[in-house]
């Protein structure tokens, strides 16, 4: 595909990204966009993108970091580690990660930046006056695809293995490598440890391999496994089905066992790892994206990927069933239009974009409030994308929230505000609950019941 490389190219040295074969540990973390998108000028690309993904299975694992890595920031060293107890506690964690500066900035800034790392979980932003924050955790430019994945999308399968609801989204401004966090650099398609790889293909080849290993383990229990996948956009307010370019403007509905669920949506079974990529690989080429002055390849809509995993099995005479939804959320990226150069059709799409951003925003700002004792009204229908989030906010959800920053001395403010907006999501109180049913024999039943008393 000559324009998938053309764009990768021009991403490439638009951000500074230079691939260091040597050493995956190297690799920069970078404000790479997904390399399935189009650096077209004016107008939107949806072009479609056949590719081999058959060698899948044939790849080597090129990666052997650790799951406990050093960053080094500003000749001081830090440990992004995952803290094995943290979900047992906790149903919010969020992250901060921040990109390299670009060729581009460097050029004309030097190295400065406008934040400063000082701990494994503390940032500064050095604007005026100084502004310290605490988060869960701290990756820098030189925390690579693979750890961060080890940190965050590891324990998220196990979550989704326990039969939690499940949901990781990336916030940030345009530009600061959200759609490389979520989905990285999959143009290959048959590299499964490309060292650009993002979260998502990752994830679900981790949950493929322990979907296998459960079962091989439990197979006395006729444990049984379903996975469907969906995949959407919403863009101008309007949610469009990225895996059926024919389904436009879906609605939301509200369910008391389902929750809030999209009407009609395709839904596509997968059975490992390689189902997902293919359908990753469709639903991006079809995703709204444009140029603008900040980024070449600006997502012009936020995308929501959603695995629903379904388990049973038998246990004295009881057939058992567990449930589990899993959100991977890319937004888009807030931008003023002053510094994107966004007109007309751009100015609509930025301004769409931004409105859903402030709902979210407030949302959160009121759940905050709530869980401080305060009694407020969650504008979550206020727009589609808060709607559609509302479990994973407040809800019955185990949530990641990857916010990443540019360091760059330009982006001051917006990295500020992203500081803020993240520092606020860190107080959120989700009540996430193990999904489970059953059905079977009475008799067996009342059997367990007199076991237990």
């Amino acid at each position: 595909m000559p324009f998938l490389s053309e764009a990768a190219s021009a991403i490439k040295s638009r951000f500074g990204f230079h691939h260091h074969p040597s050493s995956d540990s190297m690799s920069l973390v970078q404000n790479t966009p997904d390399l399935l998108k189009s650096a077209a000028k004016d107008s939107l690309v949806q072009s479609s993108v056949v590719r081999s993904i058959g060698n899948w299975d044939n790849d080597e694992d090129a990666s052997s970091a650790a799951t406990c890595s050093t960053a080094v920031s500003s000749g001081q060293s830090f440990e992004f580690c995952e803290d094995p107890s943290f979900w047992k506690d906790h149903n919010v964690q969020v992250i901060i990660r921040m990109r390299p500066l670009s060729n581009a900035e460097v050029s004309v800034q030097g190295h400065k930046k406008c934040v400063k790392q000082e701990s494994s979980q503390t940032i500064t932003w050095t604007g005026h006056p100084e502004s310290r924050f605490t988060f869960d955790l701290v990756a820098d430019e030189n925390v690579s695809q693979e750890n961060l994945f080890k940190v965050a999308g590891v324990p998220m399968v196990e979550n989704c293995m326990g039969g939690y609801n499940s949901c990781m989204f990336a916030y940030g401004q345009t530009g600061s490598g959200k759609t490389h966090t979520m989905l990285g650099d999959i143009e290959g398609g048959t590299r499964r440890h490309s060292v650009n790889c993002g979260m998502t293909p990752r994830i679900f080849e981790h949950l493929f391999s322990r979907i296998q290993k459960e079962k091989e383990a439990r197979r006395d229990e006729k444990l049984k496994f379903t996975c469907k996948v969906s995949f959407l956009e919403i863009y101008n307010e309007q949610i469009l089905d990225l895996l059926d370019p024919s389904s436009n403007n879906l609605q939301l509905r509200e369910d008391i066992k389902k929750g809030v669920y999209v009407e009609n949506i395709k839904e596509v079974e997968v059975t490992n790892a390689r189902d997902v990529i293919q359908q990753l690989i469709q639903g991006s080429a079809n995703r709204k994206v444009a140029a603008t002055n900040m980024n070449r390849a600006s997502s012009r809509s936020h995308s929501v990927f959603t695995c629903n995993i379904e388990s049973q099995w038998e246990s004295q005479g009881v057939t058992l069933f567990r449930f589990a939804r899993l959100n991977l959320v890319d937004l888009a990226g807030s931008e003023r239009q002053k510094s994107s150069g966004a007109e007309g059709e751009r100015l609509k799409e930025a301004t769409n974009i931004n409105k859903s951003l402030s709902t979210l925003g407030l949302v959160i700002m009121n759940l905050v409030s709530i869980s401080n004792g305060k009694s407020l009204h969650v504008p979550y229908r206020d727009s589609k994308l808060t709607f559609l989030l509302q479990d994973s906010l407040g809800g019955n959800s185990k949530t990641i929230i990857i916010a990443n920053i540019s360091p760059s001395i330009c982006c001051s403010l917006e990295t500020l505000s992203t500081l803020k907006f993240a520092q606020r999501a860190k107080f959120i109180k989700n009540n996430a609950i193990v999904n489970e049913d059953a059905s079977g024999d009475v008799i067996a039943l009342r059997i367990q019941i007199q076991q237990l008393m």
